[in-house]
């Protein structure tokens, strides 16, 4: 580079803390996110959206019980809710589709969402049928 003064700086951004930091949810965890699931309802329960960005035949084929189906190509056009700071977990079948569709939540300016990963991690049950139960 022919300026080394704008090199180094190029250099020195992320160690002065302009670059994005990754935070790891808790979330991505199988059992806490068991926990969230069973306080939903509860008195002081933190308020969540379950996504499944999967297909509609594998969300009837099997899906984490409280998940609502919003398939990935269209997650950008609709959102699971319009409030940017509210806790969206995404999840799919091996986790390409959950990092695309939190990337495009990102994009929107969505603050908190977490991508669980693929439901092969998941421990629990899973549920048949078209939509969330609501235990």
């Amino acid at each position: 580079m022919k300026y080394p003064i704008l090199k180094a700086l190029l250099f020195a951004i992320p160690a002065f803390g302009f670059a994005q930091k990754a935070t790891q949810s808790p979330y991505t965890d199988p059992r806490k996110l068991a926990e969230l699931i069973d306080q939903r309802g509860d008195e002081g329960a933190v308020r969540y959206y379950l996504v499944d960005v999967r297909t509609a035949q594998e969300y009837r084929d099997g899906h984490i019980s409280t998940a609502a189906n919003i398939p990935v190509d269209v997650i950008g056009s609709k959102p699971p809710t319009d409030k940017k700071d509210e806790l969206i977990i995404v999840y799919c079948r091996s986790g390409a589709r959950s990092a695309a569709a939190k990337q495009t939540l990102d994009r929107l300016g969505y603050t908190n969402v977490v991508d669980f990963g693929g439901v092969p991690r998941w421990t629990g049950e899973l549920v048949r049928g078209d939509k969330p139960t609501k235990d």
